[in-house]
């Protein structure tokens, strides 16, 4: 990289370091310290590396690289912000091993995200969205949740990462306009369950907390989402409630009161999900909690 221009330094390192193109303010302003001598290159490198955008995606990547090396993940950590670090590893590892994967949700998803659902090993992975995603290995479909275009028990596996929260509410701040009710939420349960095969499995991530509609997508209570899920024809296999704290994120029992804010979620649930087989029963071996 020594012989690259400063601008074309400072572009590279940021498309390397955290894999966006640098704004114009942040460039102009590592041009003129480059100029003067107040800022070296190994400088920028150190303090891209140390900043809170670059622990983000660092957090994201080391919980990637665990859930695809050693599965189902419980007891996560992550740095102050918002949730994805928590709940890309935990829903990503608990598909490991499916032949047919279902990824509700993703078109505003993280890249990283949708670049290791490549490697899953899984035979078929589809992505589904109301926006088209264009993401190579996925299988990408434009449909809305509420009404899959895909055959009963089509899928071992359905992921839904901050997704199910949103459906029927107002989706215009993603540039969709799609049908609002207030029965979104159920229909699109409905749907899930129907496309997974009898022994299938759906992870789902949901912000919790105190109750609060911002119009956009809904949080509940984490029982109020258990009721939803149940009354669907889920049953829980697994899952964990993690809050957002001064240190940063880490499992919690208790997130009633957790509200909503600037980072994003201040509580996520976190819950796999199985359908009830004829006559309520769940297949040997699961449990809440395995």
């Amino acid at each position: 990289m020594d012989t690259l221009s400063d601008d074309e330094f400072v572009e590279r390192a940021y498309l390397t370091l955290l894999r966006r193109p640098v704004d114009d303010e942040a460039l102009a302003r590592a041009r003129t310290r480059l100029a003067d001598g107040t800022l070296s290159r190994a400088a920028i490198l150190a303090e891209l590396t140390s900043s809170d955008e670059f622990a983000r995606l660092r957090a994201i990547d080391d919980g990637i690289a665990m859930a695809l090396a050693g599965g189902p993940q419980r007891g996560l950590t992550a740095p102050p912000g918002d949730e994805r670090p928590i709940e890309i590893p935990w829903a990503l590892g608990r598909a490991r091993g499916a032949k047919r994967v279902l990824d509700a949700g993703s078109a505003f998803a993280e890249p990283a995200y949708l670049a290791a659902l490549g490697g899953l090993g899984a035979d078929e992975v589809v992505a589904v969205d109301l926006a088209p995603v264009d993401v190579p290995g996925l299988h990408a479909v434009v449909a809305d949740l509420r009404k899959l275009p895909f055959e009963d028990s089509s899928f071992d596996v359905a992921l839904c990462i901050s997704t199910i929260e949103h459906v029927g509410f107002d989706n215009s701040i993603y540039g969709i306009d799609a049908d609002q009710g207030e029965d979104g939420i159920a229909r699109a349960l409905a749907e899930l369950r129907r496309v997974l095969a009898p022994d299938g499995r759906l992870v789902v991530t949901v912000p919790t907390g105190a109750r609060e509609n911002h119009g956009w997508f809904v949080q509940l209570e984490p029982d109020d989402w258990r009721r939803r899920f149940a009354a669907a024809g889920f049953d829980t296999a697994d899952e964990e409630t993690y809050a957002l704290g001064p240190e940063g994120w880490a499992a919690a029992e208790d997130v009633a009161g957790a509200r909503y804010g600037e980072q994003g979620a201040g509580a996520v649930l976190c819950a796999e999900l199985t359908p009830v087989r004829a006559g309520g029963s769940r297949p040997a071996g699961e449990g809440p909690g395995r």
